[in-house]
C-alpha cells in the first residue's frame, strides 16, 4: 500500500505504513507523541488559558490547545469575502459566527489527523519536508510569483506570517493529504451508471447553456435600523413564506411586502436568463425546483423568497465534457464521504475539551 496525494502537485509515493504500536512511537520526531497523559495535558492547557490574555484557548484536542490566533489566521480571507457580500451588521455577525464554527471544526479535524500521524513521524518527516518544499516551489514561487523568490519571501514577512510559519502550514497540508490518501479512501473508486445518473440529475443546470427561467422575487430587508430588528424581519419573512407555501397569491404579497425593483409588477421578472440577473443570484435561482417556493435566502443584507414558475431547458454542453465532470464529481463526493467517516472515528477516540 502506498500513500496517495490528492493535490495538483507531482505525486510522491510513500512506502507502506508500518504497523507501529504506541510503545514504538518515536519521541524525537518533529511531531512526536505526547509524553504527558492526555487528562493531565488537558488540565495543564486549560489552566494556561487563564494567562493567555486576548489569545484565549478555543479548544483542547488530545492535550494540544488550539488558540484564538490560529482560528483567526485561517479566517482572514473568508472574513474579507463575507464583508463583501453582506450589508447589515446583523447578517455579518450571523455569517461570522457560522464561519468561525466551521473554521474551528477544520482546526479540530487537522489536529486529529496530525495526532494520528505521530507514530509515523520519524519515518516520514524527511519525505514530508521534501514534498512541502516542492509544493512551495511549484505553486508559490514558480506559480504565483513567477520565480521571484525574493518577492515571495518579502510578501510573506509583510503579511505577518513569516517563512517558518508558512512552511509549517505547508508541511501540515502534506501530512493531511498523505493520511487521507491512506486512511480515508472510499471502498471503491468505480463509478456506476446509477451514480452518474443521480449526480447529473442533481447538478444538471451547470451543464446547460441558454437556460431561461420564468421567475418571481420578494425582497425583505434583513433589518431596518431604528425601526425593525433583524429578528422582527426574519419573523416577517417566515410568515410571508408560510402564506405563499399555503397558496397565497405571490403578486399580492410582493406588492405589500417586497422592496425590490419588481414590487409594482408583483415580483414578476418574466422570462430571464443568466445575463439578466446579478452574478450572486443566478447560481441560487437556477438550482431551484420549478413550481416550488424557495426557502428564505439571505443575500447582501436582504431576505429573498423566490419562485421559479417555469423554465426552458437550453442546450447541454458536449457529452464528453459532461461525462468527465460527472466522473470527477462522483469520485469527489465519495472521497469526502470516506473522509467524514474516518474523521468521525478519530473524534470518538479523541479527548476534546472546550474551556468554560
Amino acid at each position: 500500500m502506498t500513500f496517495r496525494f490528492l493535490s495538483v502537485f507531482p505525486v510522491l509515493l510513500f512506502p507502506a505504513l508500518p504497523m507501529i504500536s504506541a510503545a514504538q512511537t518515536p519521541r524525537g520526531s518533529a511531531i512526536s507523541a505526547a509524553t504527558t497523559p492526555v487528562p493531565r495535558a488537558v488540565d495543564a492547557a486549560l489552566s494556561m488559558s487563564q494567562h493567555t490574555g486576548g489569545n484565549r484557548i478555543e479548544v483542547v484536542v488530545n492535550g494540544r490547545p488550539i488558540l484564538k490566533s490560529e482560528v483567526d489566521d485561517k479566517m482572514r480571507s473568508s472574513v474579507m469575502e463575507l464583508r463583501s457580500r453582506v450589508n447589515s451588521a446583523a447578517e455579518f455577525e450571523e455569517g461570522l459566527k457560522k464561519l468561525r464554527d466551521n473554521v474551528l471544526e477544520s482546526c479540530i479535524e487537522q489536529e486529529l489527523i496530525l495526532n494520528e500521524f505521530q507514530p509515523y513521524a520519524a519515518t516520514f518527516n524527511s519525505k514530508v519536508e521534501a514534498h512541502a518544499d516542492e509544493m512551495i516551489k511549484k505553486q508559490w514561487v514558480e506559480g504565483a510569483f513567477k520565480g521571484d523568490w525574493k518577492k515571495f519571501r518579502t510578501e510573506l514577512e509583510e503579511s505577518g506570517m513569516g517563512w517558518k510559519k508558512f512552511r509549517d502550514q505547508q508541511k501540515k497540508t502534506v501530512i493531511m493529504e498523505m493520511m487521507r490518501g491512506q486512511f480515508a479512501r472510499p471502498e471503491s473508486e468505480y463509478v456506476t451508471n446509477e451514480e452518474r445518473a443521480q449526480w447529473f440529475k442533481k447538478h444538471e443546470m451547470i451543464f446547460r447553456e441558454g437556460v431561461k427561467l420564468k421567475f418571481w422575487s420578494l425582497t425583505i430587508p434583513a433589518e431596518i435600523p431604528g425601526e425593525k430588528t433583524a429578528a422582527e424581519q426574519q419573523a416577517l419573512a417566515k410568515e410571508v413564506r408560510a402564506r405563499l407555501v399555503n397558496g397565497a397569491d405571490f403578486a399580492s404579497l410582493a406588492r405589500t411586502h417586497s422592496t425590490d425593483s419588481k414590487r409594482d409588477a408583483g415580483g414578476s421578472w418574466g422570462w430571464v436568463d443568466r445575463k439578466d440577473l446579478a452574478d450572486v443570484f443566478w447560481p441560487v435561482v437556477s438550482k431551484l425546483p420549478t413550481g416550488k417556493i424557495s426557502e428564505i435566502i439571505p443575500i447582501a443584507g436582504s431576505l429573498y423568497i423566490f419562485w421559479v414558475e417555469g423554465r426552458s431547458g437550453g442546450t447541454l454542453r458536449p457529452q464528453a465534457e459532461i461525462d468527465l465532470a460527472v466522473e470527477r464529481g462522483v469520485k469527489s463526493e465519495k472521497r469526502q464521504k470516506a473522509n467524514d467517516e474516518w474523521v468521525a472515528k478519530l473524534r470518538k477516540k479523541a479527548t476534546i475539551t472546550y474551556p468554560k
